[in-house]
């Protein structure tokens, strides 16, 4: 298992048992969110964001997120929120979007 950032475009193996050391750990009590749904990170009030792919790092999985309004000081420290600048965010820092729900 690979603890260096990487990408992917599909969710790759994976344990909720966060004491697991030969599968990357998903921190959530939900499953992990498909690309194009959305989310919201909850850390720092970043908010709603689109998943645009998937990344693993420090034997962690989690989601690359496109905020849809980041706050002024993400801009300034990332830039524009693109798909190709997307945010890693893990299970525990994010909530699923429910249909029909008000984040």
């Amino acid at each position: 298992m690979d603890v260096h950032f990487q990408r992917h475009v599909i969710v790759p193996p994976y344990t909720r048992d966060l004491t697991s050391n030969d599968q990357f750990k998903w921190s959530a009590d939900f499953e992990v969110p498909a690309i194009g749904d959305d989310i919201v990170i909850r850390l720092n009030g970043i908010g709603r964001a689109k998943v645009v792919g998937y990344a693993t790092h420090g034997g962690y999985l989690g989601v690359m997120c496109m905020p849809y309004s980041p706050p002024a000081w993400w801009v300034r420290q990332n830039g524009p929120a693109s798909a190709q600048n997307a945010a890693l965010a893990y299970g525990a820092e994010i909530s699923p979007i429910v249909p029909g729900q008000v984040p």
